[in-house]
């Protein structure tokens, strides 16, 4: 144990000591009173036998006491700390991690404020540092970064002690995944302006619990000085701090039949994370109606001292399936009744979509090729029109729920999900999503240029976005098309495919409403016959008439994620939940911020299901894992980069100060008890 003002707490104790002491040599006279008995007065006669003004010092409790009480007031005053091996540099950063599992409880209250306490500690170190050498300013300055799922300066390079601890005391809790590289990257440019000063030295310190991701990228910090100062119990964990424990849902998703709809199957997956088995039960509800509950029970979760090394048992993990039937829509909540140490990941929600098929419109004057491959993607009905017919209804009455026009097989009324132009371009754009093939919408974004005579009469595809979602397990290699024409395309539009003239196939939203379009003429092609053609179309189709229900029968975000809601109605848009959300209407949609908080977000007006309430969840099992690790993996880049375990100078002198009041507190009590009667 170190002091950082040993001087002043010894003057003071040269003072105060011995005037407490020379209180016990000195006598009090008293006056001299009769009285008609000394019985009870044993105390004052033994003080009485001594007439002069000293005394001989007797054994003393409450002195005793009295001197334990000043003790602790000087080693206060001196202000004690803990020993370390790491001392603070001339330039300081300190980045906090405020992800979803620094919520843990396994450090009371929370680890996260475990680590802003341990932040505050080092800035009063280094300014304390600065008063030792005779400045007021904190060794050079400090800077506080905090960083979760993304990163944010607090406080920029500052000597104001003051600034710096309510930098940190501002940073608030999230449920967001843990990724450093953000965090690493801001603080890369503050390295730079120091490196021509070599008296200099930049000393990063990284708060957390070390459950963070590279991002598929290697973490590194040149010319910097790395310590890693873990938060939390584990392997790797402070001294003394409680085993964590941990039950977490890592995985939730919905699917409909694809014959029957209204038949629903819901998946999860449930992992411990504790050092001990679990028993806990599963319970399922339908818009807070219980519908299911299934007992589960868990192996303890392998050891793992490396944040870097996933395991690759599974008996701490269990698949769990729920079948029942529900045509409409409703809000899903899964969620267990073990009492862990994390709170986010115990109850995952979703809102479950209507049981919907797809209702097409094919504007064409005759291709038997494009509509067997548009009935294969599983759409309810396909309905034709020829362009004559459909340059008679009107744009808006076209979407589903609002068509009553006459002509469509007799499906008025209801309207359509999707529509696809066969060789012909509207006059008008529709307020559908649409499919355009050889042909284009009346927009400025994207236009279509026929094949000139003097381009080859068969070309081939050269390049496709083999990632975008409309061209999964998509081959094109094999396509070769006659007279495919090209498209140009502004800065707004996804090219999706390149020929040998140019972009034959891209998208564009415009107004709220997507556009998928490609050049060519499907029957001067042979992409009709091959396997990639009803893909394809499945791909588009379902994307286009489901959007985020492409792949799932119900909407659920995770934390870190950006929702887009669809809107018709102009005007403000709140969502009231864990964190409110307002945004502004544009082009049909809303753009809600990133998700910080997992939980149930509901609108403030009427949205058509399954938009009216947002189920965001964690689902990272990463996060899950609180166990901390006792090494951050960052590459050493350059000298100076480390990735090491450390400790900082803690002070303790609020123990004394405790230690005193509750020895002043037994010195009362013994005290009042001698002078009762």
């Amino acid at each position: 144990m170190g002091f950082l003002s040993p001087i002043t707490a010894l003057i003071a104790a040269g003072i105060a000591i011995p005037l407490l002491v020379s209180l016990y040599f000195l006598k009090l006279r008293r006056r001299q009173v009769m009285i008609s008995s000394t019985l009870l007065w044993k105390k004052a006669i033994q003080d009485m036998q001594v007439n002069s003004p000293f005394q001989r010092l007797r054994k003393s409790l409450l002195l005793l006491l009295q001197l334990l009480i000043l003790g602790a007031l000087l080693f206060a005053m001196a202000r004690p700390t803990l020993e370390t091996v790491a001392s603070p540099g001339q330039r300081v950063v300190i980045v906090i991690d405020h992800s979803a599992s620094m919520n843990a409880t396994d450090i009371s209250p929370t680890r996260l404020d475990e680590a802003k306490e341990a932040a505050i500690e080092l800035i009063d170190n280094l300014n304390a540092v600065g008063e030792s050498d005779g400045s007021s300013e904190a060794a050079g300055g400090a800077m506080v970064v905090s960083f979760a799922q993304g990163a944010r300066v607090r406080q920029s390079l500052s000597n104001d002690p003051a600034k710096l601890r309510d930098a940190v005391r501002r940073i608030e809790p999230t449920d967001q995944v843990s990724q450093l590289g953000p965090a690493l990257n801001l603080i890369e440019p503050y390295i730079q302006a120091i490196s021509d000063d070599e008296s200099d030295k930049l000393v990063v310190y990284i708060i957390s619990d070390g459950r963070v991701l590279g991002g598929g990228q290697t973490m590194s910090l040149a010319g910097a000085e790395l310590r890693y100062i873990p938060i939390g119990g584990g392997p790797g964990g402070m001294a003394g701090a409680a085993d964590p424990d941990n039950l977490g849902i890592i995985s939730f998703s919905a699917r409909r039949d694809f014959d029957k709809p209204e038949i629903v199957q819901v998946f999860a997956r449930v992992a411990n994370f504790g050092s001990k088995s679990v028993s806990a039960n599963l319970t399922l509800t339908l818009d807070g109606q219980v519908s299911r509950v299934q007992p589960i029970k868990l192996q303890p979760a392998p050891p793992r001292t490396d944040s870097a090394t996933p395991s690759t048992s599974t008996n701490h993990i269990a698949s769990v399936q729920f079948d029942f039937v529900l045509p409409g829509s409703a809000l899903v909540q899964l969620s267990h009744d073990y009492d862990d140490q994390l709170t986010s990941d115990n109850t995952v929600r979703l809102t479950l979509a209507p049981a919907r098929r797809l209702r097409v419109l094919l504007v064409t004057r005759g291709n038997t090729f494009l509509a067997k491959g548009i009935q294969s993607a599983g759409v309810r009905q396909l309905s034709f029109m020829t362009p004559e017919k459909f340059e008679d209804q009107d744009p808006v009455s076209l979407r589903r729920g609002g068509w009553d026009a006459a002509g469509a097989s007799g499906l008025a009324g209801e309207g359509f999900d999707v529509i696809v132009f066969d060789a012909y371009s509207p006059t008008t754009t529709p307020k559908v999503d649409s499919l355009y093939f050889a042909s284009a919408p009346p927009i400025q974004a994207i236009k279509r240029i026929p094949s000139n005579e003097d381009d080859p009469a068969s070309q081939r595809i050269l390049t496709w976005e083999r990632d975008h979602p409309l061209l999964r397990y998509v081959v094109l290699d094999d396509v070769i098309l006659s007279q495919p024409g090209r498209l140009v395309v502004s800065s707004q539009a996804t090219v999706m495919a390149t020929g040998q003239s140019g972009p034959i196939m891209a998208e564009v939203v415009q107004d709220g409403v997507r556009h998928v379009v490609a050049s060519f003429d499907i029957l001067k092609s042979n992409w009709p016959i091959k396997v990639s053609f009803p893909v394809f179309l499945g791909n588009t189709v379902q994307t286009l008439g489901l959007g985020g229900l492409a792949d799932d029968a119900g909407i659920a975000y995770r934390t870190g994620e950006i929702a887009t809601i669809p809107m018709d109605t102009a005007g403000s848009l709140t969502y009231t939940g864990p964190v409110p959300l307002s945004v502004i209407r544009t082009q049909g949609t809303a753009v809600l911020p990133v998700f910080t908080r997992v939980g149930l977000y509901n609108a403030d007006k009427k949205i058509n299901p399954p938009f009216d309430r947002l189920g965001v969840n964690l689902l990272a099992p990463e996060e899950s894992d609180i166990r901390t690790a006792d090494i951050l993996n960052v590459s050493s880049v350059a000298a100076g980069t480390t990735a090491k375990t450390s400790t900082f100078r803690r002070e303790v002198w609020r123990w004394f100060i405790w230690a005193a009041l509750a020895v002043m507190l037994i010195e009362w009590l013994i005290y009042t008890r001698r002078m009762h009667l």
